[in-house]
């Protein structure tokens, strides 16, 4: 009789399936926590956010089983079309009565039922790209790492950039220049390149930070934050306030104040806070180490993968997953400046976890693939 549990066990990789799974539930918790008191408020139940997330969560689920399940190869021969058509969502979320405007920002699309945001999507299909790109020019690197081949990645990226921040979406547009740069150097391609385009980056940033009022107001905010504490430092300083109550042990799961309407938006950009208050410096650490073990086994599964598609695709999405949730720890911790990155699996969202867990249904299917699996 087959014991389908060891097939599983041994078949993909175990450790960054119950990562995630473990990361998803703890993400529920944190979000009905969180947005009980605002459920309560503008729907009369306490339960109408969470009820949203848990839907986002089967239906992303499902995916990260779909995906795990079938080869990883076959992306190659539509991820063209399902670029295209979100690169075409990307221009419809500026349509008057389609596209959705919240918190200064078009991000999302109006489909009645619930908002799509494409931005989310595209940074999943964009990796798919590159790693198609790079398997396939792996030739003409291995000539000429110098090839004037490899501006064009550069120069695609630059043009999602500036849809992106005509949204304004900073945080999205920053992700895909730094997945640009971690696959790139992945392939092998001149760090003469790497080091001129992050040099090229950095006064991009510096020139569309300071000409942009409300994006220079963040930079302002994120280093003098105290200097207006009922304005632009307003939120910072409540993210502040929430790990200095949490201490080292917390005040208890439901019992933080800042998500009382203290932190805007408590259960999305900014549910770390509540994270550090109610669950304190060990519960940090403990949402950390898990970003961290994810981080490892989608290394490993790069590592160990049986091409050079499924290696790049790995670091891609193992890039995209850690920079996302790291930078987002680094905002409500005030080492950073706010970007508006959802936490990957934790904030509440249907967008943000449906791409994260399609990259993680393709890093399980890449592991079942990989080199030291195919001899078990």
């Amino acid at each position: 009789m087959i014991n389908y549990g060891k097939v599983f066990i041994r078949k993909y990789d175990i450790t960054l399936f119950l990562t995630t799974i473990i990361l998803i539930a703890l993400g529920l918790i944190m979000v009905y926590s969180t947005s009980a008191m605002a459920s309560i408020v503008e729907y009369g139940i306490s339960y109408h956010f969470i009820i949203r997330q848990i839907i986002y969560v089967i239906i992303s689920v499902f995916f990260i089983g779909f995906l795990m399940r079938n080869d990883y190869h076959n992306l190659k021969s539509f991820y063209g079309i399902i670029l295209f058509l979100i690169i075409i969502s990307m221009f419809l979320v500026f349509v008057p009565h389609i596209g959705l405007s919240a918190g200064g920002s078009r991000r999302w699309i109006n489909l009645r039922i619930f908002n799509i945001e494409p931005s989310e999507f595209l940074k999943i299909i964009f990796i798919v790209y590159l790693a198609n790109f790079l398997e396939k020019k792996k030739d003409i690197l291995d000539n000429n790492r110098y090839s004037l081949m490899f501006i064009s990645p550069f120069i695609f990226m630059g043009f999602l950039d500036i849809l992106l921040l005509k949204e304004p979406d900073f945080g999205t547009a920053s992700i895909l220049f730094f997945i640009t740069i971690i696959m790139l150097f992945a392939g092998g391609i001149s760090l003469l390149y790497l080091i001129f385009t992050l040099l090229f980056g950095a006064a991009a940033s510096y020139f569309l930070i300071f000409t942009v009022t409300y994006r220079r107001d963040r930079i302002l905010a994120f280093l003098h934050p105290f200097h207006d504490k009922t304005g632009i430092g307003f939120q910072i300083i409540q993210s502040m306030y929430a790990f200095a109550r949490g201490g080292l042990y917390g005040v208890g799961l439901g019992n933080g104040k800042e998500k009382l309407f203290f932190l805007p938006t408590p259960y999305s950009d900014f549910v770390f806070s509540t994270v550090g208050e109610e669950l304190g410096f060990i519960g940090v650490i403990f949402f950390i180490l898990l970003y961290l073990i994810l981080a490892y086994r989608g290394l490993k599964i790069a590592i160990n993968a049986p091409d050079l598609f499924g290696t790049y695709l790995a670091y891609g999405f193992t890039s995209l997953i850690v920079l996302s949730a790291f930078i987002n720890i680094g905002v409500v911790l005030g080492f950073l400046p706010t970007k508006g990155l959802a936490l990957p699996f934790i904030s509440y969202g249907g967008s943000s976890m449906l791409a994260s867990c399609i990259a993680i249904g393709i890093l399980l299917n890449i592991s079942s693939q990989s080199v030291k699996r195919k001899n078990i």
